[in-house]
């Protein structure tokens, strides 16, 4: 039995390949509502394509054997990785991108030939969606991002060089200090949780953590005080979370109630993935025509 044969006995839910080509989203739970299969179907559908994007719910224990099947379909043309597999993942690809090896990530996936190569465009997305929501004030801003796993680094690189200044926070500083020194421009880092007077240094607050995602851990990545750390802000300061689902965090919410503008990750989520389909399927629409289509699908 070939190995891409096994593969619906390795996810966890119930998908059937049954298109000449298909791609798929790797997480923990993308079959409960992640949005990238429905941009890609759409961009699909578009270009008259006999293709199909699934969600496949991997266990942390079967994400190899999952890629080596998916590997193994010639039929399989790439994807996206999901939390929280974007770092465990690294070791199990043929190669990954110099980008994403620096940032430690990879949230795409596409075909050379016989091997799987790994791409991080999360940092892409965010910084396009930000850079938007600063209205050309970003490279004169001050930038606080928390977490510094997969979607924080990746975040972190992107932001790094672009703004006047860049602060991580992470609960295992260590990792924070790790990144930093990978990082070009005015980079340092604050202890978790950070104080007062740090977020009133900050005009950008960034969530890269997976602190109020749905299936994550509960609450905000500022910890118990948050209401008192986001009124320490400056008024017209951006709270941006990295996460979509749910739409409106606990910290986008507290934020809001501060009277702070908001956004969540769905620009981001919608421009890496046009990035992350152009990079799986060569002969795709150009940029603009793929954004335009996965805009009117999401």
């Amino acid at each position: 039995m070939s190995t891409h044969a096994l593969l619906p006995d390795l996810i966890g839910n119930t998908v059937t390949p049954d298109t000449a080509r298909y791609a798929a989203i790797l997480g923990l739970s993308p079959s409960r509502g992640a949005r990238s299969p429905q941009l890609w179907n759409a961009a699909f559908a578009a270009m008259g394509a006999d293709a199909r994007m699934l969600p496949m719910d991997v266990a942390p224990d079967r994400l190899e054997a999952v890629v080596a099947a998916l590997r193994d379909d010639p039929r399989f043309i790439g994807g996206a990785v999901a939390m929280p597999h974007k770092q465990a993942i690294l070791p199990f690809l043929d190669r990954v991108e110099p980008e994403a090896a620096a940032i430690g990530a990879v949230n795409a996936l596409y075909r050379d030939g016989a091997a799987l190569v790994g791409a991080n465009t999360d940092g892409a997305g965010a910084l396009a969606r930000i850079e938007e929501l600063m209205d050309g004030r970003l490279g004169s801003a001050r930038v606080l991002l928390i977490g510094t796993g997969g979607a924080g680094c990746a975040v972190a690189a992107f932001l790094a060089g672009r703004v006047a200044a860049l602060a991580l926070c992470n609960r295992t500083a260590a990792r924070a200090q790790a990144l930093a020194a990978t990082l070009e421009g005015a980079v340092r880092v604050v202890p978790w949780p950070p104080t007062t007077a740090d977020l009133a240094q900050t005009d950008v607050l960034v969530n890269g953590s997976a602190v109020g995602f749905r299936d994550g851990p509960p609450g905000t990545p500022l910890g118990p005080d948050a209401a008192a750390l986001l009124a320490a802000m400056p008024a017209d300061a951006l709270v941006y979370d990295v996460i979509y689902q749910p739409e409106e965090t606990e910290l986008l919410a507290a934020a809001r109630a501060r009277g702070l503008r908001t956004a969540n990750g769905l620009g981001m989520n919608l421009d890496q993935a046009v990035i992350a389909f152009a990079k799986a399927c060569p002969g795709a629409p150009d940029r603009a025509t793929l954004r335009r289509i996965m805009a009117e699908a999401g």
